[in-house]
């Protein structure tokens, strides 16, 4: 095996900064080709889009070639090549010209990967580039003759650029022509050069108003932020005790007004704060065009994908872990959601397929629809599938609710499809869509009509750093609860808890809902108080779990910050970490996606 080749340029000190500018930029070009060739192929008319594809892959191109990346440079050059043929309608974009361009174009994604990863372009590209050169010499046969009906059509222009090209030259009227070409490429070229430098400017003006920063340094920021809010609740705290001691006196009142503008500043620094870590979710959502496009023609159908609410922001670390579920769900929607063309006509749908993908803010948390005009889920094909499979019991299956049925696509290992296929199974790949929603501490809910569609809801926390919680207290001991898995509290007379399987539940909505008792799972008590005949229970939900907590007080909302045990501690079960009240006391954060488990556990045994 040959020994990889490190270029030098990419490795040189001094080059650092420039490299990682070109490779920033690139990316940014990469992430906005994706979208538009996609747009390109719905919409081959337009112009400036196709236009703005050429100039994205020009510019790719010529940062290739300062820094001697033969391979990038050979590969854009081709792509280069069958776009500006189309520029100049010397061919149609078709489904096969579209699949080479395709093609380079992921071949550009693995070059700038290694590029990044090696210092070096350690990946093949021959075969490629063997693809893109057939796709070209096709082209170039069906472009002379293209050229020759222009030029019979406009015999005078041809004439004086004969006259211009060959006044002395005895060349035959075939070369002539094709030489006729060069000047016209050449003055597109120019145009397209000052394009660009009008445009490089107005672009640096842009630049000159945004940094780039280091995303740890937005971590230790946001780190002092939270110890910031901390000292803010602390203030608060002890303002409330000086207004009780002190009331109506010069000092209390001066406090107050600080504790006041401290409040009001800490806000602001920390919304502002957190403005610098969100990203807007169109940076996932672009991917899912060309997803859409390769699965639906692997699968055979015809399907159109429809997004929206791009602009939605929420943190980084978030838009870096949803894309999996993102991309199980839609295989899902596409292999065994929508129809074929056939049986969609014979439903009396439309024959193209609909996928919806939208995002939206609601309250703290966003959002994520991903909706289908299938086929939709069959509760009893569900119930059938996950008795066979040994996964549930006839009997238990009796009694679970028609949601209850169709949360069981969410176990592992659960399908109904008949035939495995290279996209997905309706259901395969569903428990790791749970896995990171609950790691994500969010929710998900799933409705299904048999021959409407599907619809599956994600809700996401804006931010897992500085959390809003609920204070509960159960004895003398607090807990946090926090706020985006809390459904909603009910208060619940005692001769309302049953008893099922020697566990307690209780009946919402007809819904049976498991109860989680603090006492024993994390004070280790088994003393229940028989004081209060009225039981406070917060409903939780974790992906499309759902359990209720006991507490006996419930003491308000408050603005948190999660604070890990430390190593000393360890893991405690059920608790996720701690944060420190405005009067210095400290108190736990509560694990739900643990507790849900355990109470799940104990149920099954």
């Amino acid at each position: 095996m040959s020994e990889m080749f490190v270029n030098p340029i990419l490795t040189d000190p001094e080059m650092r900064e420039i490299v990682e500018s070109f490779l920033v930029e690139s990316k940014e070009i990469i992430d906005s080709l994706d979208l538009d060739l996609i747009e390109l192929e719905k919409n081959p008319k337009d112009e400036n889009l196709l236009n703005k594809v050429f100039r994205s892959f020009h510019t790719i191109k010529g940062s290739a070639g300062f820094f001697n990346l033969t391979k990038l440079t050979a590969l854009t050059h081709r792509c280069e090549d069958i776009l500006n043929k189309l520029r100049k309608r010397e061919a149609n974009i078709s489904s096969e010209i579209m699949d080479a361009i395709l093609v380079g174009f992921d071949k550009m994604k693995e070059l700038l990967q290694s590029i990044e990863n090696n210092h070096s372009e350690d990946v093949e590209i021959d075969e490629v580039i063997t693809k893109l050169q057939n796709t070209i010499n096709k082209m170039i046969g069906t472009g002379v003759e293209t050229i020759k009906k222009k030029n019979e059509d406009k015999p005078k222009r041809g004439r004086r650029k004969k006259i211009d090209i060959s006044a002395n030259e005895n060349k035959s009227a075939e070369k002539i022509e094709i030489r006729e070409e060069i000047p016209e490429e050449k003055s597109t070229q120019v145009t397209e050069q000052k394009s660009e430098t009008y445009s490089n400017t107005s672009d640096t003006k842009k630049v000159d108003n945004t940094i780039r920063v280091d995303v740890e340094k937005l971590d230790e920021l946001l780190n002092m932020v939270s110890e910031l809010v901390l000292g803010r609740n602390r203030l608060a705290q002890i303002n409330m005790d000086v207004s009780r001691e002190y009331e109506g006196t010069q000092l209390a009142r001066e406090l107050e007004e600080t504790t006041k503008l401290i409040d009001m500043m800490t806000n602001e620094l920390q919304q502002l704060v957190m403005k610098t870590r969100m990203v807007k979710i169109g940076k996932v959502f672009n991917k899912y065009p060309r997803l859409v496009r390769d699965l639906s023609k692997s699968a055979n159908k015809k399907i159109n994908l429809i997004t929206e609410g791009e602009e939605t922001e929420l943190d980084k670390t978030l838009i870096e872990e949803i894309n999996d579920p993102l991309v199980h769900i839609i295989r899902n929607s596409i292999d065994h959601g929508i129809e074929k063309e056939e049986d969609r006509i014979k439903a009396g749908k439309t024959p193209v397929g609909t996928i919806i993908l939208k995002a939206e803010h609601e309250g703290n948390n966003i959002l994520i629809t991903i909706e289908d005009d299938g086929k939709g889920i069959d509760p009893e094909v569900i119930k059938s599938k996950a008795i066979s499979k040994g996964l549930i019991s006839k009997e238990k299956a009796d009694e679970l609710s028609r949601q209850d049925i169709l949360n069981l696509i969410f176990l592992p290992g659960f399908s109904t499809a008949e035939v495995v296929t290279n996209i997905s199974g309706r259901g395969v790949g569903m428990d790791v869509v749970k896995t990171n929603v609950t790691k994500l501490r969010g929710m998900i809910n799933l409705e299904s009509t048999v021959g409407a569609g599907t619809k599956i809801q994600i809700k996401l926390p804006l931010t897992l750093a500085i959390i809003s919680g609920m204070v509960v207290k159960v004895d003398s001991e607090q807990f946090v609860i926090p706020l985006n898995s809390v459904v909603e509290v009910i208060r619940v007379h005692l001769e309302n808890i049953y008893t099922i399987n020697n566990k307690p539940v209780i009946k919402l909505r007809d819904r049976i809902i498991p109860l989680v008792s603090l006492r024993e799972v994390v004070l280790n008590q088994n003393n229940k108080s028989s004081e209060n005949i009225w039981q406070y229970v917060v409903i939780v939900g974790i992906a499309e779990r759902v359990v209720g907590i006991e507490a006996d007080e419930l003491l308000g909302q408050k603005e948190i910050v999660i604070k890990s045990l430390g190593s000393y501690i360890g893991r405690v079960p059920g608790i996720a970490g701690s944060t420190i009240m405005g009067d210095g006391t400290v108190i736990l954060i509560l694990d739900i996606n643990e507790l849900i488990n355990k109470t799940q556990h104990d149920n099954h045994k």
